[in-house]
């Protein structure tokens, strides 16, 4: 026998003893798999499972079939049984895809969320380092590690991977929230407000970040600026932009999954698809469910988006019918709100008032309940009552301009104007960054019949600073009132002029465009205004509802 010979034999029987390839070697590896007891799983949920059991054998049977494929019919399977809660039938799906195909970044992924689910923190720190070594910007990893580590104690450990986030994606509110919890642990007060004040200005809807926020301002001596972030909490979770995370949750033929389907329809403005997919959920989940009134408030506002108000009305007044007769109950509260407004927009103020109220009955956290109930009532000539609904909402979000403006609206409306400045000064002193609110300032310095209130050069300094980043033709009209009332009516005339030709060619409503026809005339005839604002136009052009 030639060397030869003898070196190739010797390979043969290597290749026997270890099962003749890596692919075969791989599959040696492979842990059991069988179904739980799917019982207590919707009907089509049992039918998914079972389809992708049937075809995970099928493709075990084929012995050429590419170790790719296999991995991801493992795979598959275990994102079913884990978005199904069967954690201990997902994990070893998980485990046989990633012995297969070890690049995936997925399998580790989800390994991790599994192992974070049952509360296997080292395993599931172990799984997104894995993630990392495969893909080492990949944010959503980063931001559970960082995570991890916090819920440990272990804060410097959690800052890298946070501050790693934010420099891949810059404005990631998860990444911001978890820089600012450091920063809390490690007692640096300063650092973790400026970085959950900054997470709260990109989205004020992150609500669970007012309690840490609250604690970094105590921290600092500031009982002031705390107080009112300990009245806007609520314990929302923290959106942590992960694509996969998201492809999991759709994984059933659920109503949850198709209201998951459908709120990615609306957030790309497809409302006719958005509809469809919510009407899809509502008909897989029982009528006496909370889910079902959350998919019927969904299914109501794309039908509104897409201009269907009697559809959108129906289903909002379904949710109101559902809904329990009194208690905390967030949908109930969203479907009044936007019954409420739906009404605004048809001139039915006494019933917008009610549904308002009944809003905040339900919720009475909802700011945006609150401001709609006090901008009904000021509206519809009920100036003082509408004051202690605005209070109440800038009690519990002073960032809240619509509640600053809308305050000092009621108060020009009741005739209290030096009260309606000095409101108007202290907001804009507070909240230098809301230039409606010195924008609100310098009307109510030029226009109200009260002399011992208007101050036109204050005004114009005023106007002036917001004239550098801001051309509209609102802030023009109040350039025009704060000329007028230093008595320059050529000038004051002349911009109204130029106001009105850009109003024209922007299509603007006939009714401003009348409105600052009379403004015109009374500058021809050297006369100042003196009407800060219709009921309602500078609200609504500043407070961008």
């Amino acid at each position: 026998m030639t060397s030869a010979i003898r070196h190739l034999t010797g390979l043969c029987l290597l290749a026997a003893a270890v099962g003749c390839s890596p692919k075969d070697q791989a599959r040696q590896n492979l842990v059991p798999v069988s179904l739980p007891d799917l019982s207590r799983s919707d009907e089509n949920v049992q039918v998914q499972a079972r389809q992708l059991y049937a075809t995970l054998n099928q493709a075990l049977d084929d012995r050429h079939k590419p170790s790719a494929e296999l991995g991801a019919a493992y795979g598959k399977l275990g994102m079913l049984l884990h978005a199904g809660e069967y954690y201990d039938a997902a994990e070893p799906c998980y485990r046989n895809a990633q012995a297969l195909v070890p690049t995936e970044v997925r399998w580790p992924h989800y390994l991790g969320l599994l192992h974070g689910d049952r509360g296997e923190i080292e395993k599931a720190e172990g799984d997104f380092k894995r993630v990392l070594e495969l893909k080492p910007d990949d944010v959503a990893a980063m931001i559970r590690v960082g995570r991890l580590y916090l819920d440990q104690g272990r804060p410097g450990d959690a800052e890298p991977f946070f501050a790693r986030a934010l420099v891949v994606a810059p404005r990631t509110i998860a990444a911001l929230a978890g820089l600012g919890r450091t920063a809390l642990t490690k007692r640096d007060y300063a650092q973790a407000a400026e970085h959950l004040e900054e997470a709260l200005r990109l989205d004020p809807e992150a609500e669970s970040l007012h309690s840490p926020l609250a604690m970094a301002y105590r921290g600092l001596g500031a009982v002031d600026k705390a107080e009112p972030h300990l009245r806007q909490w609520r314990n929302r979770d923290i959106f942590v932009p992960d694509p996969l995370k998201q492809d999991l949750d759709l994984m059933l033929e659920s109503g949850l999954s198709y209201e998951l389907r459908g709120v990615r329809a609306l957030e790309a403005k497809d409302w006719k698809t958005a509809a469809e997919l919510f009407r899809k959920g509502i008909e897989r989940t029982r009528n006496d469910a909370l889910l079902s009134r959350s998919l019927r408030h969904k299914l109501g506002t794309a039908l509104f988006m897409t201009g269907d108000q009697r559809g959108a009305r129906e289903a909002f007044e379904e949710v109101v019918r559902l809904s329990p007769s009194d208690g905390i109950d967030e949908s109930a509260a969203k479907a009044h709100y936007s019954l409420g407004v739906l009404m605004v927009s048809t001139g039915e103020s006494r019933e917008a008032i009610e549904h308002f109220k009944a809003s905040v009955k339900y919720q009475p956290t909802y700011v945006e309940a609150r401001l709609g109930l006090a901008d009904a009532l000021r509206r519809s000539g009920r100036a003082e009552a509408s004051l202690s609904q605005y209070d109440e909402a800038v009690k519990m979000n002073p960032r809240a301009v619509r509640g600053q403006l809308g305050y000092a609206m009621a108060l020009v409306k009741l005739r209290r104007f030096q009260e309606a400045r000095d409101w108007l000064a202290e907001a804009t002193r507070h909240y230098p960054d809301q230039p409606e609110l010195a924008h609100a300032l310098a009307r109510v310095l030029v226009t109200v019949p009260d002399d011992r209130v208007r101050d036109g050069a204050r005004a114009m300094e005023l106007v002036q600073e917001l004239f550098k980043n801001d051309k509209s033709t609102d802030l023009g009209e109040t350039m025009a009132m704060t000329l007028a009332e230093l008595g320059e009516y050529q000038r004051a005339a002349a911009i109204q002029r130029g106001v009105m030709a850009a109003a024209e060619k922007a299509k603007v409503e006939r009714a401003a465009l009348e409105r600052m026809s009379e403004n015109l005339k009374l500058y021809e005839r050297h006369q100042p205004c003196r009407t800060p604002w219709t009921n309602d136009d500078f609200a609504r052009a500043s407070g961008k509802r």
